[in-house]
């Protein structure tokens, strides 16, 4: 029998949504734009090896996988940032720097913990690349709050850490890289109680076991966390990230985000990944990050292309959902009824009123069977009628009249 379903984890989008998420796709886009920033495009489907090795943020189980007629094993993209700097190493290695880039397109995840979990995506997101100093991170989340803004989301907030702190808290401790890689997962997930337990159990100085336990608690108001955060400094590289850090933060209030800073010494994502800087940002009432970035230095190591990296991905459908009645369809929206003999007449019309940025709708008057129903369900607040020659009575009657 034919199915008329569709595959776990994933679904369709229907026309409201899909008006509303259009709408908030292409002011993210305009806005990026707007910055000095160029599209690329890269394809549905990368080659597994440019994902594998621990680079990716994705859990390898995670990236869904196909093979290729040439028996390579292909996948769908788990992540916008790594086929971009496949680009950025290959067909633009030779573009002067610094190169901001940015996207629009789904990504692909299996939730290998909740196989009813979403699967499918919509990404929009910047890179850029070359530039020297803070001033990319602080461009990038500078740039955060003027997504939240374009998307009329004022109640945010973004939590910055900075991966050196953790990696450099390990630099000190021998364990095995697994184990190591389980303990600061737990920090991440700030999951007190079963770090306590592993920790206690670790064949590690006391001291360090104290240290991993309170580098959780560093996270909350910045003043806060700065006040007692040199307990955490265990050698050069947590004091550098922690400066680091510091210095990001003080900027950002500068650009006016005090009120929407919090901090996490022990933010960490994939550290195969990130180099520097990471942040997440959350709006009310939406509990997944609705935008995350971050520093991703010499993210491919291919030799002669060594760039700084720093960049940011909005996940839309989460953006769309903290906007709520932000987005809305566009007022100037016009329904045009045409009879038969009129119709260049209406197209004319129809065009003029198109190039000036109005929606216009073009139907054959014996196609709509009830006109006001037709207006609601699709929210035309204007109605034009051309109608027959011969029937005048109907024009005069409902030409330009308001709906609904």
């Amino acid at each position: 029998m034919q199915s008329f379903g569709v595959p776990q984890g994933m679904r369709d989008i229907l026309i409201d949504e899909s008006s509303r998420r259009t709408i908030l796709q292409q002011k993210l886009l305009n806005y990026i734009q707007s910055c000095g920033f160029s599209r690329i495009e890269t394809p549905l489907f990368e080659y597994y090896e440019l994902f594998s090795g621990g680079i990716s943020t994705v859990d390898d189980e995670s990236i869904i996988k196909t093979i290729d007629r040439d028996g390579r094993v292909a996948v769908l993209r788990p992540d916008m940032t790594i086929p971009a700097a496949r680009v950025v190493a290959t067909k633009l290695k030779e573009q002067q720097k610094p190169l901001k880039l940015f996207y629009m397109g789904n990504v692909y995840r299996a939730d290998r913990k909740d196989p009813e979990a979403r699967r499918e995506f919509c990404q929009v997101g910047a890179e850029i690349y070359g530039c020297s100093g803070k001033w990319l991170d602080l461009e990038i989340i500078g740039m955060a709050k003027g997504s939240f803004r374009e998307a009329g989301i004022s109640n945010y907030k973004i939590d910055i850490g900075h991966v050196g702190i953790t990696k450099g808290i390990f630099e000190e401790i021998t364990l095995p890289e697994e184990k190591k890689e389980y303990i600061i997962n737990l920090v991440s997930r700030k999951n007190l109680v079963e770090l306590e337990m592993e920790v206690s159990a670790l064949p590690i100085e006391s001291r360090y076991k104290e240290i991993i336990c309170k580098l959780p608690r560093f996270f909350g108001k910045p003043e806060d966390v700065f006040r007692n955060i040199n307990e955490i400094i265990t050698n050069e590289t947590v004091e550098k990230s922690v400066g680091y850090l510091r210095d990001v933060y003080e900027k950002c209030t500068d650009m006016g985000l005090s009120s929407n800073l919090i901090v996490d010494a022990g933010m960490t994502g994939n550290m195969k990944y990130y180099t520097g800087l990471i942040f997440k940002a959350y709006a009310q009432g939406i509990g997944n990050a609705v935008i995350s970035g971050g520093r991703y230095d010499n993210l491919l190591e291919i030799p002669g292309t060594n760039s700084t990296a720093a960049g940011f991905a909005i996940y839309v459908d989460s953006m769309l959902e903290a906007a709520e009645e932000n987005i809305m369809q566009q007022e100037n929206k016009l329904l045009v009824i045409f009879g038969d003999t009129r119709f260049n007449e209406a197209l004319d019309y129809s065009e003029r009123l198109r190039r000036d940025g109005a929606i216009v709708n073009l139907i054959n008057t014996d196609d709509i069977l009830d006109l006001e129903q037709y207006c609601r369900q699709y929210g035309y607040g204007k109605v034009k009628i051309f109608a027959e020659r011969d029937d005048k009575n109907v024009e005069d009657s409902y030409s330009e009249r308001q709906s609904g």
